[in-house]
């Protein structure tokens, strides 16, 4: 009898451990703004929200491209991330002059900020001799940021 109680009690605590585990902290997310997200992505996949400071922020996949979103506790949209590799989610303006400016240089990934106000990319390009990092501004702008030379 006593091993049964034992045995209910281990249960219940592994139970409650596995539910405040799987929760990812949603308990402390407003009820409103998680929503609010659901309806604004019905398909997003792997959602993971995740509180820091006075800050919300959900990471998930939404048409097979890395997005992350920050809101404040009120949750109003602060800020946003997207990562991709394709050159299909660029705006055509930004694919020509990347082209034009790095002909010989191959996109390798883009990470798409996004706040209120402003959209930057930030391009990784690649050849065989280097990695070269452009931010673009919506409206064509571009600068280097960085640029690193492989090892040969």
């Amino acid at each position: 009898m006593k091993t049964k109680l034992a045995g209910l009690i281990c249960m219940f605590l592994l139970f409650v451990q596995i539910h405040a585990f799987a929760d990812n902290g949603l308990a402390t997310i407003n009820a409103k703004l998680l929503k609010e997200f659901q309806a604004a992505f019905p398909l997003a996949e792997s959602v993971e929200w995740n509180e820091t400071g006075d800050h919300y922020f959900v990471h998930f996949k939404d048409h097979q491209i890395l997005s992350e979103i920050e809101y404040d506790h009120e949750g109003n949209f602060i800020a946003s991330k997207k990562y991709y590799t394709s050159v299909d989610f660029l705006p055509i303006r930004l694919v020509w002059k990347l082209n034009k400016k790095f002909p010989d240089k191959n996109i390798f990934g883009v990470i798409e900020t996004n706040t209120e106000t402003e959209t930057y990319y930030y391009v990784k390009l690649e050849n065989s001799k280097v990695w070269v990092t452009v931010k673009c501004t919506s409206d064509g702008i571009l600068a280097v940021v960085e640029k690193f030379n492989k090892q040969l």
